[in-house]
């Protein structure tokens, strides 16, 4: 239970040996770089660096990995591990290769971009004409003569019908020639002395004008012509599919290029925060004190011309945190890192929060089948995935999780759903006692809150803080408890006033000199006993969630019984939904107990001492996305 101890690092070294050794710090990963703040003019930061020009390579391998992954005939298991590499391999410089695979699927890509405008071009253009198919005259050939008008356009379609049934027989022809919906499009020849009386009827029936549009041939010969293009530009879209398909078998050396380049990417913004003169190099970090003497060996072993000096923090400077505990303890760190990371010189809580994190889990998930499927597969799919550090992590989270689950389960006597045995706990019968018992392990989990704020002070040189902050709240809290049974009252109650009293004289000790403000804020402070009641309280959800998990696993169970009564059939439909429903259920219930279980730890217990903002200790080293590092290199 640590925050691992920090050594500032500064390394000064001849400026030609400045790459092989940040290369050299990337490998170890153990170094956190800081910007170097040197008098001005003694030295300079580098110049000439081409930052800009591998984060645009990034993007366009970024990109290019993305559109190419449509196309990849690999379809990977989401069991199946990352593929690995050398370290080596993320080392080298230049990827002429893979950049040559980028540009010719950006010259795919600009072609497919024109393909795709013709082909909304002639789409638009073919469903303009669709209206004037049945129209056997070229467009441009429907003009006006010295006696006659032509007119185009759309109108309502009955009131049209009903003014070609009002003109036949004069001077003026009306050809419907397509319907769509209550709009339709006509053709019409109007003698020029009645053009004005025609048109004062189309507009009655809603006359929009609208004309075929022009072109060559008639508008079912472009229509024909349009969908032959749209056909040929379709050949033409298959075609960049194809190219792009054969290219996807490059995926594999895109992504090696693109962890490459990151690590390029890594290696020029540490020497960005180097400084340098002509013939010189200066390095600052942070190191953790366990591996700082060994690295400055190596690194002296490696260039016996350079300086290496480890010094503890100054007053005043904030190392990075890195939280260092055992293999067993170590998942756990990551609940506290999705909190917020501990200050450098406060309490790392992850040992002590890991056995009720544990609890707390098994106590709401509750089904001992459940844990026991957990507590097998787990491994066995770190094993085969491989997973990330932070994974990893989540993974071995899981399986203690399902470690306890199985030991509640078996207390509280559920087995998928089932009650093979005698029951110890019995949330559906006897619920009480269970009540009580997560009531019980909640004060434990806030009294351990309250041991490590007297840690805490005491380690910082305040124990009178620790008395009054934390000592005289469990006094507080176990003498009203103590009150519940007649034998231990008379106790409980002088074991609560005195506590009573050093809050209510300490707890404005740091807002103000004034004796009645320090009063006014005791009785403040006082009235938080009420906070401890709902914080008490929060611990139910231990028993509803756990009861939760059981009688749903039951209602399954039953449901599944009726099913199996009726033949083969009812059978086998009744086992996929045993298994199914039960995935089901197992999945939705450890989402939720992980949930709720960093919840109680993150309001209830952190809020007992936690203090939090601390930076994260981000060394400069490896950080794959794509492929992972080899374990022997």
């Amino acid at each position: 239970m640590a925050v691992a101890e920090m050594k500032r690092i500064q390394i000064l070294l001849m400026r030609r040996d400045q790459e092989k050794l940040i290369s050299m710090l990337q490998r170890f990963g153990c170094v956190h770089l800081t910007q170097v703040e040197a008098p001005d003019g003694e030295f300079q930061p580098a110049a000439g660096l081409t930052e800009a020009q591998v984060a645009e390579d990034l993007n366009s391998l970024r990109w290019a990995i993305t559109r190419l992954s449509r196309f990849d005939k690999e379809k990977r298991s989401m069991f199946a591990p990352l593929p690995e590499a050398r370290v080596a391999l993320l080392e080298e410089r230049e990827q002429p290769d893979a950049m040559d695979v980028v540009r010719r699927v950006e010259q795919l890509e600009r072609r497919a971009g024109d393909l795709r405008g013709q082909e909304t071009r002639l789409r638009l253009q073919a469903e303009q004409m669709l209206p004037w198919l049945s129209l056997d005259v070229p467009a441009q050939e429907l003009r006006d003569t010295a006696s006659t008008r032509v007119l185009t356009g759309h109108a309502n379609a009955r009131g049209l019908a009903q003014l070609e049934e009002d003109w036949r027989g004069r001077s003026a022809i009306v050809r419907t020639l397509h319907t769509e919906r209550d709009e339709a499009y006509f053709l019409a020849f109007v003698h020029r002395s009645e053009a004005e009386d025609f048109l004062s009827g189309l507009r009655a029936a809603g006359y929009q004008h609208a004309a075929p549009p022009p072109g060559r041939g008639t508008a079912a010969q472009q229509h024909e012509a349009a969908l032959a293009e749209l056909s040929g530009l379709e050949a033409g879209a298959r075609e960049v599919d194809a190219e792009l398909t054969v290219l996807a078998e490059n995926l594999p050396k895109l992504r090696l290029a693109y962890e490459a380049l990151v690590a390029r990417q890594q290696r020029l913004e540490a020497r960005a925060r180097m400084a340098h003169t002509a013939s010189a190099s200066l390095l600052s970090g942070w190191v953790p004190a366990h591996v700082s003497k060994s690295l400055a060996q190596k690194v002296s072993e490696s260039f016996p011309d350079a300086q290496v000096s480890l010094t503890d923090p100054e007053e005043g400077e904030e190392p990075p945190v890195l939280l260092r505990n055992n293999a067993l303890v170590r998942p756990y760190e990551a609940v506290v890192t999705g909190f917020s990371l501990p200050a450098p010189d406060a309490v790392d809580p992850t040992a002590v929060m890991m056995p009720f994190f544990a609890c707390f889990f098994g106590m709401m998930v509750s089904d001992a089948g459940y844990g026991l499927v957990m507590a097998i597969l787990i491994p066995i799919l770190v094993k085969i995935m491989k997973p990330s550090e932070g994974g990893r992590k989540i993974f071995w989270i899981l399986a203690g999780g399902g470690l306890s689950t199985i030991l509640w389960g078996a207390l509280y006597n559920t087995w998928f759903g089932f009650a093979p045995w005698p029951t110890v706990f019995d949330p559906v019968n006897n619920s009480l006692p269970v009540m009580a018992v997560c009531v019980g392990i909640g004060a434990l989990h806030l009294f351990a809150g309250l041991g490590l704020g007297i840690y805490q002070n005491i380690r910082a040189g305040n124990p009178l803080d620790a008395l009054y902050d934390q000592v005289s709240w469990m006094m507080v809290v176990v003498g009203l408890g103590l009150l519940a049974l007649p034998q231990t009252a008379a106790v409980g109650k002088w074991l609560a006033l005195a506590g009573a009293l050093i809050v209510l004289l300490t707890a404005g000790r740091n807002k103000s000199k004034n004796p009645v403000k320090r009063l006014l804020s005791g009785l403040g402070a006082l009235y938080g006993v009420t906070s401890w009641i709902s914080d008490l309280l929060s611990y139910m959800r231990l028993f509803g969630m756990g009861l939760a998990t059981g009688v749903i696993g039951m209602v399954i169970n039953q449901l599944v019984g009726m099913i199996m009564g009726g033949g083969i059939i009812g059978k086998v439909l009744g086992a996929a939904i045993f298994v199914g429903a039960h995935l089901f259920n197992a999945a939705i219930n450890i989402l939720g107990a992980y949930v709720h279980a960093c919840r109680l730890q993150y309001i209830e217990f952190f809020g007992k001492f936690y203090q939090e903002g601390g930076k994260p200790f981000n060394p400069l080293r490896f950080s794959p996305r794509y492929v992972r590092l080899a374990e022997r290199d």
